[in-house]
């Protein structure tokens, strides 16, 4: 009887121990851990590069930048007014090019809006240009590459343009282009000198 009783006690002992073994592990995660809030959305950055823009030529009141490719952004040059006073800058990657109005250098076409753009020369030319509106106010046009200068050819001789969004809504007084056929072939030189093919 002291056997069988002892052979009992020792079976207890030895199923207690192995429940013990396998409860031991991981603590249990605790309710901030179980209730974590997921992590923040993170926007879509600019396809162009962000490294910073060396200044390739200057003249006429124009300044030209290239900016080289990084491992998340191609490289583009960039056309702006030496004193930031043009709501006008103009953009050029080994792909295309676009007209940016009062808009940052990065931003990208809209993809589900499109406005008109208005540009009316002092000699009564008007041109219509397919414009995508941009979040922060701005409007950017873009031009495929085969098109750029015949697009752009009114910017380069005319002295000044004033641009209407929408057919009449916001007006944009007149802007000096003054330079801008510098501006505009420096830029393509740029192009074809400074971005990836």
């Amino acid at each position: 009887m002291r056997c069988i009783r002892s052979s009992a006690v020792l079976a207890v002992l030895a199923a207690t121990l192995l429940t013990a073994c396998q409860t031991t592990g991981a603590p249990a995660p605790s309710a901030e851990e179980t209730h974590r809030p997921p992590p923040p959305e993170t926007t879509p950055s600019s396809p162009l590069s962000d490294a910073p823009g060396r200044i390739v030529a200057q003249n006429k009141g124009w300044i030209v930048r290239a900016h080289p490719a990084t491992k998340t952004g191609s490289a583009y040059c960039y056309a702006t007014r030496t004193d930031d006073s043009s709501p006008l800058s103009f953009r050029a990657t080994a792909k295309g090019a676009a007209m940016l109005v009062n808009a940052d250098q990065h931003a990208q076409p809209g993809k589900d809006t499109e406005s008109r753009l208005t540009a009316i020369f002092p000699d009564g030319e008007t041109m219509a240009l397919e414009a995508s509106p941009l979040p922060d106010g701005g409007v950017v046009v873009p031009v495929e590459l085969p098109k750029y200068e015949d697009l752009f050819e009114p910017f380069m001789r005319s002295r000044a343009v004033t641009l209407q969004r929408d057919g009449g809504g916001t007006e944009i007084g007149d802007v000096n282009l003054g330079g801008s056929s510098w501006a505009l072939a420096a830029l393509d030189e740029c192009r074809i000198l400074h971005t990836d093919k």
